[in-house]
């Protein structure tokens, strides 16, 4: 159901703030699949790009960025 919602989203934005929302223990989208190793959701290709979008500019990913990149 998560692919399938990412797909049906078109706006790369938008994509990228779903993913870094936070939940009420301050995981966002990203670190929640890493934990739970959904790996068909890290490798979507709009993941991917949220993804190499992150590493690549200036957002806050409060040091954990690198934690879920070597766990990718």
């Amino acid at each position: 159901m998560i692919i399938q919602y990412i797909e049906a989203v078109d706006e790369e934005n938008f994509l990228t703030e779903v993913m870094l929302e936070k939940d009420y223990s301050g995981r966002d989208s990203l670190q929640i699949a890493v934990e739970l190793e959904v790996i068909d959701l890290i490798q979507a290709p709009k993941v991917e790009a949220v993804i190499k979008r992150l590493w690549n500019s200036d957002f806050d990913t409060s040091g954990s960025f690198f934690e879920m990149s070597t766990a990718f």
